[in-house]
């Protein structure tokens, strides 16, 4: 069964997930990571100097390390391209 949590502490848990490993054997979910403790990371985030950031859908989560940043990304879809069928006759 999924993790349910609001979408802010959903978003946290993610973030403070980045950089620990997981046992592909068993489970790629987050609640399943290795370790968790800042100095068990798989990667070296700088923790000083956090700053906020904002999250597509408005969602803000406080000291942030600046090793990590969000973007939209490449292609980041916000509206489905999916026709009325009076439009989708048309074509």
């Amino acid at each position: 069964m999924a993790l349910r949590l609001p979408a802010p502490k959903a978003a946290e848990f993610a973030i403070a997930s980045i950089g620990c490993g997981y046992d592909i054997t068993a489970d790629l979910r987050l609640k399943y990571r290795k370790g968790g403790a800042k100095e068990s990371r798989l990667i070296e985030i700088d923790e000083g100097g956090g700053r906020e950031i904002v999250l597509p859908g408005g969602i803000s989560i406080p000291n942030v390390s600046k090793s990590i940043k969000c973007d939209k990304g490449e292609r980041t879809r916000f509206r489905s391209d999916v026709l009325h069928s009076s439009r989708h006759c048309d074509h």
